[in-house]
């Protein structure tokens, strides 16, 4: 197949993906109207298969982990924590306890990943 086919599979994918995340995220705290997001879902799925089909032959480059990679890593934590927080505040005590794990294995995995990725 066409590189250039494949790499359109893969690109709308990522970009139907990051959407569908995005607006499924607000939709938890105002209710998205103007699309309805289990077609979006169908589109994301779609691609997501097209995409592991008919993969892209792309050379790997040895990544140096940076400062503002950390930096973005536990913000990300923090702030998936929070969020989860949130959402089962009405839990009690176990909520303070889920939402600390969830950031503590958002940031350990997401570390994780960045740091290795020859062996994922």
């Amino acid at each position: 197949m066409n590189q250039d086919l494949k790499a359109s599979f893969n690109y709308v994918f990522q970009i139907t993906l990051v959407s569908y995340l995005l607006l499924l995220l607000i939709n938890e705290f105002k209710k998205v109207v103007f699309i309805n997001l289990n077609y979006l879902m169908i589109i994301v799925i779609i691609f997501g298969i097209l995409t592991i089909f008919f993969p892209i032959e792309i050379k790997k480059e040895k990544y140096k982990i940076k400062k503002r990679d950390i930096l973005l890593i536990f913000f990300l934590g923090i702030l998936g924590s929070i969020i989860i927080f949130i959402k089962i505040k009405n839990l009690g005590i176990i909520a303070y306890l889920i939402s600390i794990m969830a950031g503590v294995l958002i940031i350990l995995l997401s570390y994780m990943v960045l740091k290795d990725e020859d062996n994922i």
